[in-house]
């Protein structure tokens, strides 16, 4: 799909204080000065394949809160009506500055549920080159900051329990899987003389590479090779002030906070 761009934008700008007076009213003018990153190319080349499967692993990631706001709330434990009382930016600060909380989850969830999607983002890694320590970072990444701190922050402040036991069981369990995925091949994908039991397997163990994998296939089906990048975009908000407030030869520059954004592109 030559000389056609289509962009996905995911943005989500947060505030995080640096020096200077806090109290800066919100309703004040602006004043960008943007940095611009491209983690694609900012990263080594063999970590492309793993940066580009997480990029699809936000549709999916997405998808996933979208079901669980269709749950019960006793599953959840999500209060529609108290959720309803601020906007959303304002429920994800709020969330994400407050400490967290052990949960009331159900213990299948806590310890059975949330290790397992650790073990799928292990195993992505692994799949994709990383190494096991490479492959338990990456675990701990998506599930701490792109999940409890990233998309579950709009709904409920982030849980002690997940932030622990989603990566560390879940990277155990990983490489357990990513051991019998390399069993499975020596079998030549066979599970009880069926290869139909194998390529169910294969996808237990790999869910989240083989549904970006299917994605990325089903593109190319229909002859479109999409460039998957991920970037990163700063703006350090500052104002000017007057030489004669501060008494200072020359305007002072106050800086206040900066807000980042996540941008993924599919071009």
């Amino acid at each position: 799909m030559h000389g056609v761009h289509v962009w996905a934008v995911l943005f989500l700008s947060f505030t995080l204080p640096l020096f200077g007076d806090n109290n800066i009213s919100s309703s004040a003018p602006k004043d960008y000065s943007p940095t611009f990153i491209n983690v694609n190319e900012e990263l080594p080349t063999r970590y492309k394949a793993v940066v580009e499967d997480s990029l699809y692993l936000q549709l999916i990631m997405l998808s996933s809160i979208g079901a669980l706001a269709m749950m019960p709330e006793d599953i959840t434990n999500w209060n529609a009506a108290k959720l309803e009382e601020k906007s959303l930016s304002q429920r994800w600060k709020d969330h994400v500055t407050t400490t967290p909380v052990w949960d009331h989850d159900s213990w299948a969830i806590n310890y059975i549920g949330h290790p397992i999607s650790g073990a799928w983002y292990y195993t992505m890694g692994r799949n994709d080159g990383l190494s096991i320590g490479e492959s338990a970072a990456l675990s701990a990444l998506m599930s701490t900051f792109v999940w409890e701190y990233g998309y579950e922050a709009f709904a409920e402040v982030p849980s002690i329990q997940d932030l622990i036991f989603t990566p560390l069981l879940g990277s155990i369990m990983g490489e357990g899987m990513y051991i019998l995925e390399g069993k499975l091949d020596r079998q030549g994908g066979v599970v009880f003389g069926s290869r139909t039991l194998g390529n169910v397997s294969y996808f237990f163990l790999d869910p989240l590479g083989r549904i970006a994998d299917g994605m990325k296939n089903a593109l190319l089906f229909f002859r479109i090779d999409l460039d998957v990048t991920m970037s990163i975009q700063t703006y350090p908000q500052f104002r000017a002030i007057p030489h004669h407030l501060t008494g200072e030869p020359t305007d002072s520059i106050l800086y206040r906070d900066r807000e980042i954004g996540f941008i993924i592109t599919f071009q």
